[in-house]
């Protein structure tokens, strides 16, 4: 029975798709790190990382610029500028 428990919720966590994480601030820009296992494309939430990072740092908005993905670790790395 614990085994079925610990597999269960291991079959859970799996699900779950990480959140947006920055990877780097220098006060005009943002990175956003996202996972690209099915597309590279800026998410929703990457974006609101982005704002909420530039409006810390004294700027109004967050518009996106590129996007670089890695294809060996899966990841999408999304820059945005602070204005």
């Amino acid at each position: 029975m614990r085994y079925f428990v610990m597999l269960s919720l291991l079959a859970l966590t799996a699900c779950v798709t990480p959140a947006p994480v920055v990877s780097d601030y220098n006060g005009s820009s943002v990175k956003v790190v996202t996972l690209a296992i099915t597309s590279s494309e800026p998410t929703p939430e990457a974006a609101a990382e982005a704002l909420r990072i530039c409006k810390a740092g004294g700027k109004r908005k967050a518009e996106y610029a590129s996007t670089r993905v890695n294809r060996q670790t899966y990841e999408a790395e999304h820059l945005y500028l602070c204005l």
